[in-house]
């Protein structure tokens, strides 16, 4: 009797030394993790530190996929889609990939990356997924994906993707900006009541926002820039 408990405890100790959950063991995934989240550009926007952060897993086959969640505060929202496909990316290059140690006899990879606000349940959330390859990365809000060019649009002249981005204000107005020039030979040939609605169209299409939305940001922003363009009154 006891040389079969030894040869039913002793692969038993090897399958534990080599992992002998049969599921992913999430709480040394978020220890391993965690630290890489907290070191990156979204750590400025986490609700409550790590504890903001959880994991959850999905199987697939003969396979495990991680996923992660992150809640986020307000300011995180106050970003245009440009500034969180940055803040997502770096953040998703930052996690720790190999953790390969810790799903038993399956293999495992992590899979998406999700931000939702933990103030209000209005917000669609936001996610990546975390093999993203730089230059090649989706954002996904609600049920729109962005690639990086989709938003070119909210890059300023001096524009660098480690840096701050063109506010949304900014970035409509730029838009509009440059459809008045391409439309009227930059401001040569002006037709309010022809010209005005085209751009507003344009505009409200392009960021998905009301005509009335982009007519008070462009009128609001020209007057700053001392633009001789003016908005026709709906």
């Amino acid at each position: 009797m006891k040389k079969t408990l030894i040869y039913i405890v002793v692969p038993c100790l090897a399958l534990f030394l080599n992992g002998c959950s049969s599921t992913p063991e999430l709480d040394l995934i978020k220890m391993d993790s965690d630290h890489s989240i907290e070191n990156s550009k979204l750590a400025n926007y986490l609700a409550n530190g790590a504890e903001s952060i959880s994991y959850s897993y999905k199987e697939d086959d003969d396979k495990y996929e991680i996923n992660v969640k992150a809640k986020v505060n307000s300011a995180f929202y106050d970003n245009n889609p440009l500034g969180i496909l940055n803040i997502l990316s770096r953040t998703v290059q930052d996690i720790d990939s190999d953790i390969s140690d810790y799903c038993g006899r399956k293999d495992c990879d992590f899979g998406t990356l999700k931000v939702v606000s933990a103030t209000s349940t209005n917000q669609d959330p936001y996610s990546m997924k975390i093999d993203s390859h730089d230059r090649d990365e989706v954002l996904v809000y609600g049920e729109v994906k962005y690639k990086r060019d989709d938003l070119t649009y909210y890059k300023g002249p001096d524009y660098n993707e480690n840096e701050d981005v063109l506010s949304f204000e900014d970035a409509v107005y730029e838009y509009m900006e440059n459809k008045f020039n391409q439309m009227t030979n930059a401001g040569q040939n002006y037709i309010p009541e022809v010209d005005d609605p085209k751009v507003l169209k344009a505009a409200a299409l392009q960021f998905d926002i009301a005509e009335k939305e982009a007519s008070d940001i462009y009128i609001s922003k020209a007057v700053q820039h001392g633009e001789t363009y003016m908005m026709v009154n709906e």
